[in-house]
């Protein structure tokens, strides 16, 4: 076993952000050349998706310098809904909503006193929660949290690493396509977007509060300095959606 140089704070800080650097870039040229979801997958899985939670660069980096985020609950027309997280469709309330939706069928008044109730279980989920355990796809009966999804890509199918055979579930999502692309990488494009928001607030943060000099993100934190001359360029950072 070689000897082990534990890296700075400051040094994990700089590599945090060159790493939300990558994943903006990688965002940037994705609509021009669509297998750039292979680094994404790869780069979320630094900054977010390892499967030891200290390797999770972004997220380790957010707790050591108190930073948090919270994800909001689906606006209008889904005010009514939480936000799903994996394994819902066992959860005895829902499982009760249901039951309480069906029975209400064709009753305005009832129903829109079970929608209200629905609506009470709403709650802003903080960051690393809603990356372990938010559902980001359904392929019966599997769930993916946002996690799960950016592993099996990125140890599948990402750019670091090609496996000769992949889970049939990702197969299925390869087979089905929201909008023009693969199921599978329109959500993952989303969660990337969700990243890149959270990395830029979080690079402003300890611009702000702890005197962190960017190299990428300047003046803007929303997104790097040098992006209005890119062309074609993604949404500053994952703008909200």
């Amino acid at each position: 076993m070689k000897q082990r140089i534990p890296k700075s704070r400051e040094a994990r800080l700089v590599e945090c952000e060159t790493h939300l650097y990558f994943l903006w870039d990688a965002r940037r040229q994705f609509h021009q050349e669509y297998d750039r979801y292979k680094q994404l997958a790869t780069e979320l899985r630094v900054l977010v998706g390892d499967h030891k939670p200290a390797r999770r660069l972004l997220l380790s980096m957010m707790k050591e310098f108190g930073f948090s985020y919270e994800v909001q609950p689906p606006p209008p027309p889904f005010d009514k809904q939480a936000i799903p997280m994996v394994g819902w469709r066992d959860d005895p309330r829902h499982l009760a909503i249901v039951r309480q939706l069906e029975a209400a069928y064709g009753d305005e008044v009832k129903l829109n006193e079970v929608l209200e109730a629905q609506a009470a279980m709403r709650r802003p989920v903080p960051f690393e929660e809603y990356v372990e355990r938010a559902l980001a796809v359904y392929i019966a009966p599997y769930d993916y949290s946002f996690r799960d999804l950016v592993l099996a890509i990125a140890q599948q199918i990402g750019s670091g690493h090609e496996d000769s055979s992949v889970e049939a579930p990702l197969v299925q999502m390869a087979n089905t396509s929201i909008g023009n692309q693969e199921s599978h990488v329109a959500v993952l494009v989303q969660f990337a977007d969700l990243v890149l928001e959270v990395g830029a607030l979080f690079l402003g943060h300890v611009t702000e509060h702890h005197g962190y000099s960017p190299k990428y993100y300047r003046d803007d934190a929303a997104q790097p300095a040098h992006a209005a001359d890119s062309h074609q360029q993604a949404s500053p950072a994952g703008s909200c959606r």
